[in-house]
Parts: structure tokens; sequence; C-alpha cells
């Protein structure tokens, strides 16, 4: 007891110490809190000058050496806050284990300031004891963009801009995207757990342009539509600050896995995509807004309880208005399994004009074809189980499509698109690079990188350059 009461004493004269030294940016730290776990409010100060947002995030501690991965622990905040409340930290998500924990501030210059607390032990199983004081291991300070000398953009040789959506930007994705010729890497983030800053960082540094994919909490949204929209649109503005190219605004609002149940319409959604927009636009004019790209389906034979068919739901879209809040619209391809120029003759046999890429590409072009906006294929993919195994119920259309056959149609639908006259079509997301999941949802089945790390779908897309 008398060790750990020492220990407490340490603690409180260290922490004491960093917030005598910071006035502007500081976590006010409860020495008895080296363990934690659950749920912790964060109390301290953000208020560098010309302060823009802040946000807290954390990282594994690794004694000795800098943490290689933060990740943001709460959403960002625009208002500045004094020996206040800063946000809350859900631990119930990590590994138990050893942490730092940063409050970033960002001023109107990008410049990053930090102050880092560690290490904290996260100790939601029971089984992580901290015997170290917690301290402040970074004080208040400025890194600046504008000290890194920006890599020059990849030149775009094929016929339409290209890119990948990813999971790892790692050694394997980069090699694959580049030998392929894409330009473009998409990730998806998700308002108050990701931002997307070092994925914008790294992938600059290799010279892509980076296509944000914006989600949000469709629970939250149904509990206060406007009042969400309002959080929602500054959370996508600080991407667009942080130097996101282009940001998807949400993800197949058509239905109800994501979107309030009973209250999918298109309108509704050009509500928020209209306030998303305008958000963006203030922080970055430059940024490209892409339209969330409905779910591909006829299963509601129209509208009902769990969403809309999303040719209806481009149309509702249109009649309200989305072309004039948005630089793209946004189109998903993936249920494909006979070659991209046909229009009929699949073994489904119902031949429903979402399983045929003109079909699908004439189901945007129809409520907004006689607009200057284009489409941007956002998430276009062939499914194979070749190297997996058999795929899971509700899959089983895929079943006979093979490797070989991904690549090459992969190659003639980027051409089709490409060619495509009724509506310009701005870009295609491959859909995916390198997911491995292959589950109920057989991720894994559509990445172009293959369970034994080959490529075929590089190679033929790549030969359509220029």
């Amino acid at each position: 007891m008398r060790y750990l009461n020492m220990l407490l004493l340490a603690v409180f004269a260290l922490v004491g110490t960093a917030a005598a030294q910071s006035e502007d940016l500081m976590l006010e730290w409860d020495p008895a809190m080296s363990t934690i776990r659950g749920s912790v409010e964060l109390f301290g100060t953000a208020n560098v000058p010309d302060q823009m947002w802040f946000f807290a995030e954390a990282a594994p501690h690794r004694p000795g050496s800098d943490a290689s991965a933060w990740t943001p622990v709460s959403s960002p905040q625009f208002s500045p806050v004094v020996a206040g409340r800063l946000g809350v930290w859900n631990t119930a998500i990590l590994t138990d284990g050893l942490y730092q924990l940063r409050l970033h501030a960002v001023n109107g210059d990008q410049e990053s300031f930090h102050y880092v607390l560690a290490p904290i032990a996260v100790n939601n199983e029971g089984g992580t004891v901290s015997l170290e004081p917690v301290q402040a291991l970074g004080q208040p300070s400025a890194d600046s963009p504008a000290d890194m000398a920006p890599a020059p953009m990849l030149e775009n040789r094929l016929p339409i801009p290209v890119g990948g959506h990813i999971l790892r930007f790692d050694e394997a994705s980069v090699e694959a995207m580049k030998s392929a010729g894409m330009t473009w890497v998409k990730k998806q983030v998700r308002y108050g757990l990701s931002d997307g800053k070092e994925l914008i960082e790294e992938a600059h540094a290799q010279g892509f342009k980076v296509l944000l994919g914006a989600l949000g909490d469709k629970n939250q949204l149904a509990v206060d539509f406007e009042g969400y929209i309002a959080k929602f649109a500054e959370y996508v503005a600080f991407l667009a600050e942080l130097g996101a190219d282009a940001i998807e605004v949400w993800n197949e609002p058509n239905i109800d896995r994501e979107w309030p149940r009973g209250q999918v319409h298109g309108a509704r959604y050009v509500r928020l995509l209209e306030a998303a927009y305008h958000a963006i636009k203030a922080k970055n004019p430059d940024t490209m807004v892409i339209s969330g790209a409905p779910a591909p389906t006829g299963f509601f034979a129209g509208c009902g309880l769990g969403g809309c068919d999303d040719n209806v739901f481009m149309h509702q879209m249109a009649v309200a208005g989305a072309a004039n809040y948005a630089d793209c619209i946004g189109v998903h391809y993936n249920e494909g399994v006979v070659p991209p120029h046909r229009q009929g003759g699949d073994p489904r046999k119902d031949d429903y004009a979402t399983r045929f890429l003109p079909l699908m590409l004439e189901r945007v072009a129809w409520p907004f074809g006689n607009t200057d906006i284009p489409m941007c294929m956002t998430e276009m993919g062939y499914l194979s189980p070749e190297g997996y195994g058999p795929l899971p119920r509700g899959f089983e259309w895929g079943a006979t499509t093979s490797v070989a056959e991904q690549a090459e149609w992969l190659a003639q639908a980027i051409l089709i698109s490409a060619n495509y006259e009724r509506m310009p079509v701005e870009m295609v997301i491959v859909w995916n690079i390198d997911f491995e999941t292959y589950d109920a949802d057989p991720q894994g089945g559509f990445a172009i990188i293959r369970p034994d790390g080959s490529c075929p779908a590089c190679a033929t897309i790549a030969a359509l350059q220029r």
C-alpha cells in the first residue's frame, strides 16, 4: 500500500508538471487512472492559436519507440474547450494492454499539435496491470504538412481514372494498384471512429488521389435527423480540410442496413447530401463530392418498409435536386456473372437490370442524363470463389466465375464505362484490392489480390493503358 501511494504521488507530480507547462493543449488525468476500463470521459484544454478542430486518439504503447498507428477515439470537435470536457474514450473496442492517449489539435495552417500521456493500461478483461506512472510524453508541438514535399500525382494512362478499394494501404496493395495503372485509392471511414488522415498522407506521398467513403450511424440519424446531419456535415468538412480529394457521402442509403428503417427515401438522403456538400465546399472547394451509391437491387419492387430499389431511389434523388449538391453521382455494380457487354442471358433466369453493366449504367442515366453531372462507379467488382472454396448462402450465383474471368471482365467493364455515351463516367473504383474475409459476406472473393498473392486483374487492367 505504501508503494502504491508513492506511485500515485509520482503520477500526480508528473501530470501536474505537464499541465503547468502547457496552457493551450493538455489532458487532465487523475493519477488513480493508470488502469482503466469501459468508457472514460476526457477532460482538459484544446485551444491552440487559430484552432480549427481537435480530437483524441490512441495507439499501443511501445517503450522506447513512437507509436506507428494512431486511431481516433473521439469525434472531432470544432469549438475550442478550456478546462472542460473533451469527449469520451470507449476502451471496450480495444484489446487489453498498454496504450498512449494523444490529444490532437489542428490549426488553420493545417499544423498538427499533440499532447501525449502514457502508459495507460486498458483492462476490460481483468488481465492487464500497469506498474508505471502515467506521464506526459509529448508537449504541444506542431507538425506542419508544409515541411513535407508532396509527391507528384500519378499520371493516368488508362481510358478513365481507376482506383481500388483497400483494406490496408500496405506494400502489397500499393504494388497491385500501381502495376494496374490505378491513380485513386478508396477507403471507408466512419464518423466518430476514423478520419483517414494517415491514409491521405501516405497515399499522397505515393502519388495517389484519395476517395474517402464517409459513413455515419443510422441509429443516431433516426433519433435526431437534423441534429445528426449537422454533426455529420462538420465531420465530412473535417475530412475535406485534411486533404481528401473526393468524399462519397454515406453508403447505400436506399436500404435499411445503412439508413433508418421506415425512413428510406431519396429526398431524405438529399437533405443530408445538401448539408454535406455545402460544408465540404466551404472548407475545400477542390474536394469532389460524390453522392452515396445506392445498393443495386430490385428486391423491393419499388419501395417498401426496408428500402427502395436503386432506380426508384435515384429518381427520388433527382427530383429532390441531388445534381445541385454533388459533383458526381455514385454507382455500385457488383453482381455480374456474364461478360460486361451482355444485356441478357443471366443464369439466374430473371435477367434483372442490375445484373448487367450496360443496363446498370442506364439506371443512372435515366434520372440524371439530362443534367451536366457525371457518374462515379465507386464499387465495381466480380465475385470469384476460386482459391477460397464454396460460397456462402445467398452468394451461390458467383460460384462459376473464375479468377481469369474476373480479371478479363474488370478490364472490359472499365473500357465500357469509359466509352458510355449517355452520361460521362468520371472514375471507376475496383471493389476490391486486398480484402480477405470469406464468411457470410465473402469480401475476399471480390479481391483482385488472390489468396496465393497473384493479381491477374492487375495485368488485364494495365493492358488498357495508352
